[in-house]
């Protein structure tokens, strides 16, 4: 779902018209507001992938991941896990004994915040409507009493909603010690 059409979706719970010009007027307080429930649902829910990396000279580096790394939580050849070390730049992973090849790193990331219209949040599809109920909740605090009692309601509503979720954890085996010896 992309920005436009959670602002759409916000809007609309707020009862109010979907046209260009409504949604260039609310355009940068529920981007505001979207991007706040991004970064809340992130902390939560911990969103985590799995993508391949070229590793050259026993290292690669974590800027070539599609997305923004937190940290790395496992890495695998051939479906098994590889010893990996942090290098001494903080971008940098060393796998001792691999000269060449891929890695499959599976790894926790930040979404990117939203900034244009066309763009799409990068969590799943099932936590996309939770960020609708929170920009209108806090878009519904700045007006009347009867407004913030709705508001409230609503900021309940996403916290319970919220509380349900399962962190994102990849695999049981991540959250075990590895032994390597």
């Amino acid at each position: 779902m992309t920005t436009l059409k959670l602002m759409e979706a916000t809007l609309r719970k707020l009862d109010r018209p979907t046209d260009n010009s409504t949604v260039a007027l609310y355009k940068e307080r529920l981007l505001g507001y979207l991007n706040e429930a991004l970064l809340d649902l992130t902390a939560e829910f911990r969103p985590w992938r799995r993508d391949t990396l070229t590793v050259t000279g026993g290292q690669t580096e974590l800027s070539d991941l599609p997305r923004t790394c937190l940290k790395v939580l496992a890495a695998r050849v051939d479906a098994k896990r590889r010893l990996f070390y942090y290098g001494s730049t903080r971008g940098t992973l060393l796998f001792p004994g691999m000269e060449d090849g891929t890695v499959e790193i599976t790894y926790r990331y930040q979404p990117a915040l939203l900034s244009e219209l066309t763009d799409e949040p990068q969590l799943p599809e099932g936590l996309q409507g939770l960020l609708v109920e929170y920009a209108a909740a806090r878009e519904r605090s700045r007006f009347d009493a009867a407004s913030q009692n709705a508001a409230r309601l609503d900021l309940t509503l996403y916290r319970e909603m919220k509380g349900k979720l399962k962190r994102g954890y990849p695999a049981p085996d991540l959250s075990q010690i590895y032994h390597i010896y």
